[in-house]
């Protein structure tokens, strides 16, 4: 029985540091706020847009085209800040100067998860990635595009640490440029995988602006393709949440444009995870205003998460 002991600690140490409860993810592109976008303008839509955001008790949020700007009118990011008391955030504009532009927002609920200062940031999606407002791919990057994210570790109920960590990141990839979204797959692949503790789940999510058979999306889930002209391996495989879950679902349209709900739509919008997460439950969250319009020209995406 004593030669046992060694191994049962080393079980319960292990166990240790997996996280409690399932983590619940939200992706959401809000439409940026100085769009003209008439009876889809943000003063008419914000309040349904934030009820969507608060229905359930997400632990991580993360946002795309969130706008902050001096006129609080059209400050999408101070908005959220303020109708979400309860999360903390990671935000900066994607522009060369912090006042004004969109950005990825990453909000994550304060009483469980604690950001590591030391292991966060927000990257260019270019060649010279902690150089702000930087485009590098010119010809294909049609602005500058941002990945903002980092780790988060769990806390107990007395605010301590749990010991399990979870790597969040949110992005929004180039609208014209095919080869600009290649690179920033490439770019992102690399970065989760150099992680400074690989054992450590990931999750990305944000709106990728590619449908699932592109080449950016399969490589994210590890198919080697062409990429920017050359054939390319991913250093590991993404999986789709929605994908685990729902694996034969034919309407899986994730964009509008405030018009009637098209099934024959891609998804452009992803939670993808790492292989030591498991989807459980995901959504495409086809809520409606009051007026019966959309909140956003995106639905939202949701996903449970358990540790594996």
């Amino acid at each position: 029985m004593k030669r046992l002991l060694p191994l049962f600690f080393v079980l319960l140490s292990l166990s240790s540091v997996f996280a409690a409860e399932p983590i619940e993810v939200l992706s959401i592109n809000v439409r940026l706020s100085v769009a003209k976008d008439g009876e889809d303008a943000w003063a008419k839509r914000r309040d349904a847009m934030i009820d969507v955001v608060k229905a359930r008790n997400y632990d991580f949020i993360g946002g795309q085209e969130v706008i902050t700007n001096p006129n609080d009118d059209v400050n999408q990011y101070k908005f959220m800040s303020e109708k979400l008391p309860n999360y903390g955030v990671l935000y900066r504009s994607r522009e060369k100067t912090e006042g004004s532009g969109e950005g990825t927002p990453v909000f994550y609920r304060k009483d469980r998860w604690e950001l590591d200062e030391k292991d966060r940031g927000i990257y260019w999606l270019s060649d010279t990635p902690d150089v702000p407002g930087s485009i590098t791919w010119k010809g294909q990057s049609t602005c500058p595009r941002v990945v903002t994210g980092g780790l988060f570790h769990e806390k107990d109920k007395d605010g301590g640490k749990t010991g399990f960590c979870v790597y969040f990141y949110s992005t929004h990839f180039d609208h014209v440029g095919e080869i600009a979204r290649q690179k920033a797959a490439n770019m992102i692949l690399n970065k989760i995988a150099e992680r400074k503790n690989p054992a450590n789940p990931a999750i990305l999510v944000g709106d990728f602006n590619a449908g699932e058979k592109s080449p950016t999306i399969r490589f994210l889930k590890g198919e080697t393709v062409e990429l920017d002209g050359e054939e390319k391996k991913p250093p590991f495989a993404l999986l789709d949440s929605y994908r685990v879950v729902h694996p034969n679902a034919e309407d899986v349209a994730t964009f509008q444009g405030f018009k009637e709900h098209n099934p024959k739509n891609d998804k452009i919008d992803y939670i993808f995870i790492t292989s030591n997460l498991k989807a459980v439950d995901a959504e495409i969250i086809h809520t409606k205003t009051p007026a019966g319009r959309f909140p956003s020209d995106h639905y939202p995406i949701r996903a449970v998460l358990n540790v594996q």
